[in-house]
C-alpha cells in the first residue's frame, strides 16, 4: 500500500486550516464506522484533497458527506472492515439503480457483480472508482450513478435491445409502499419531470459539461481539473454547485405547480436531494 502522503500529496498549509474543522467531524464519522479505523492523518490528507481550494475548509466541510467520505478514504485504503460495511451499507442501493435500465435478474446480477470490482477493486492501472467520490451527495447515490453507466454500457453493446425508456430513467425518486405516498409519486410524476428539465437546461453549458464528465462519462476529477486548468478541488465545487442548481431550480418550479401540504412537499425534495446524482446521471446522458 502506498504512504498516504505519496497517494494524495497535499500542501501543510491545507492540512493545518482543516485541523479545528476536522477533530469533531473525525469523531462522527468514526462513531457512523465502528468496526472501520482510518488514522487521523489519512484522513485529513484525503479530505484535504476534495475541499475546495477556495472559502473557509471549515465551511466546506460542513456541506460535505464526511462520514461517507470516510468510508470511501477506508475502501481506498483498504482498512480493515471497510469492504464489508461497504458491501452492508452501500450495494444493496445497487440493484435499484440497475433495475431502471433492466430489471431482469440475469442483468441486475451482471451489473452488480461489475459494479462491485470497479468500486472496491478498480480495473487495470485504473484504483478503485470510490476513491473518485467527492462526498457532495450520498456514498449509495454515488454507487448508483456507477451502477447506471455499467448498465447503459452493457446495453449499448447489445445493439439489437430496445433503447432505454427516458421518461422512466426520471420517474420520482419516491420509493414507498404507502399508498398514499404512491399516490403522491403519481401525481407530481409530470411536474417533476418537466420542472427537472428546465432546471437542467438553465445550467451554463460549463457546468453541464462537467456534470456530464464526472457523471456519465466517468472522467475523473483530476483530468477535468487538468482540463480546465484548475485545482481538483474546484472541479468539486463546480459539481457541487451544479446539483445545488438544478435542485433548486426543480424545488422552485414544484412549488409553483404542486398545491402540496408542506410536509409532503419537504419530503419529496429530500427525496429528490439523496437521488439527484443518479436522475442527473440518467438525463444527461443523450445516448440513451
Amino acid at each position: 500500500m502506498a504512504a498516504v502522503g505519496d497517494a494524495y500529496p497535499i500542501a501543510p498549509d491545507a492540512l493545518a486550516r482543516l485541523a479545528d474543522a476536522l477533530t469533531e467531524r473525525l469523531a462522527e464519522a468514526r462513531e457512523a464506522w465502528p468496526g472501520v479505523s482510518v488514522s487521523g492523518a489519512a484522513f485529513a490528507a484525503y479530505l484535504a484533497d476534495r475541499v475546495p481550494d477556495d472559502g473557509d475548509p471549515g465551511a466546506a466541510l460542513g456541506e460535505m458527506r464526511v462520514a461517507d467520505l470516510y468510508l470511501a478514504c477506508a475502501c481506498t485504503l483498504g482498512a480493515e472492515g471497510a469492504a464489508e460495511a461497504f458491501e452492508k451499507h452501500v450495494m444493496p442501493a445497487v440493484p435499484k439503480a440497475v433495475a431502471r435500465i433492466d430489471g431482469s435478474t440475469q442483468f441486475v446480477e451482471e451489473v452488480v457483480s461489475n459494479v462491485r470490482v470497479k468500486l472496491l477493486i478498480g480495473d487495470g492501472e485504473r484504483p478503485p472508482r470510490v476513491a473518485s467520490y467527492l462526498g457532495r451527495g450520498p456514498l449509495t447515490a454515488f454507487a448508483q450513478v456507477v451502477a447506471l453507466r455499467e448498465a447503459q454500457s452493457i446495453k449499448r453493446r447489445g445493439s439489437k435491445e430496445e433503447p432505454v425508456d427516458r421518461d422512466r430513467l426520471l420517474e420520482v425518486p419516491l420509493e414507498t409502499d404507502d399508498p398514499e405516498l404512491a399516490q403522491l409519486k403519481a401525481e407530481v410524476q409530470g411536474p417533476f419531470q418537466r420542472a427537472f428539465r428546465e432546471a437542467l437546461a438553465e445550467l451554463s453549458p460549463r457546468d453541464r459539461t462537467v456534470l456530464r464528465l464526472y457523471l456519465v462519462e466517468d472522467v475523473g476529477s483530476e483530468t477535468i481539473a487538468r482540463m480546465y486548468n484548475v485545482h481538483r478541488a474546484t472541479v468539486a465545487r463546480w459539481v457541487a454547485d451544479g446539483r445545488d442548481a438544478v435542485l433548486k431550480g426543480t424545488r422552485k418550479r414544484l412549488m409553483k405547480d404542486l398545491a402540496l401540504a408542506r410536509s409532503s412537499f419537504d419530503s419529496l425534495i429530500g427525496k429528490l436531494a439523496t437521488q439527484l446524482d443518479v436522475s442527473l446521471a440518467s438525463f444527461l446522458d443523450e445516448r440513451t
